[in-house]
């Protein structure tokens, strides 16, 4: 990946990322990106013939942002007599993208792929929970969920965090959505803002002012607001949400991811 030679990390895969994804994917995803890193630590087995390599220092970019990690897991399977990496990561934008949207059903079998290519990276098990979000199966939505947060390491969990505070004030549970809010806030600290940028924080925290206007808390959810705007002025989201503050707008019950 560092190399961004395509040939080589497409004969690197597993046979269950090359069935899932063609090598068209992986060549875009390494013109677009570029991949640095720090150290690779050591290899710990989680299964027989599968381990998982912690890759330290990860800084990914691509023409609009960098993104930094304090630490990857990639997952390697025996195979073939080799050593076979199952990394998905050309397929999380696409759903992303689906989910943006509203092609649940494209986001939840780009979810399955990345499942059955990575099962230990939260990641999948994230886009199953939005996909059957979207798709109103509720139990499946918050099964994932619960996988998701499982399978996320330190740096990952806020992003989960955040998830399940959407999926709360989805639910019409306002006063829950809250406190995860500000839990994901809380947990996204220490790894702001290379890991988690001022649009994520402003984000979130427009999460946490729309769950205290539900609670009919305006004073908490304009102090929110005015937070968020702190955090990124140019926000397209906070603006919307001032927009509804100053409006007096009704409390909402739903939140873009």
């Amino acid at each position: 990946l560092a190399g961004g030679d395509a040939g080589q990390v497409w004969g690197a895969l597993t046979a269950e990322a090359r069935r899932r994804m063609d090598s068209g994917a992986v060549a875009s995803y390494l013109a677009d990106h570029t991949v640095r890193f720090e150290a690779v630590g050591a290899a710990r087995e989680i299964e027989p013939g599968v381990m998982r390599v912690a890759v330290r220092g990860v800084t990914v970019r691509d023409p609009g942002r960098a993104v930094e990690w304090p630490e990857w897991s990639l997952t390697l399977r025996w195979e073939e007599d080799r050593w076979a990496v199952a990394w998905a990561g050309p397929l999380f934008e696409p759903a992303l993208t689906a989910y943006h949207n509203t092609r649940y059903h494209e986001q939840l079998n780009l979810a399955r792929d990345i499942v059955a290519i990575d099962p230990y990276h939260y990641r999948g098990h994230l886009e199953l929970h939005y996909a059957f979000r979207g798709l109103g199966r509720i139990r499946q939505a918050e099964y994932a969920l619960n996988t998701a947060w499982e399978r996320a390491s330190a740096a990952e969990k806020a992003d989960v965090m955040a998830a399940r505070a959407r999926f709360k004030l989805a639910l019409g549970a306002p006063a829950d959505a809250l406190d995860l809010a500000r839990e994901a806030l809380d947990l996204a600290r220490p790894y702001a803002p290379g890991t988690y940028s001022p649009s994520w924080q402003a984000e979130t925290l427009v999460l946490a002012a729309q769950a205290a206007l539900a609670l009919g808390d305006v004073d908490a959810a304009q102090a929110l607001a005015e937070e968020a705007a702190a955090v990124d002025a140019d926000n397209a989201a906070v603006a919307v949400f001032r927009y509804q503050l100053a409006a007096g707008g009704r409390p909402q019950q739903e939140s873009t991811r």
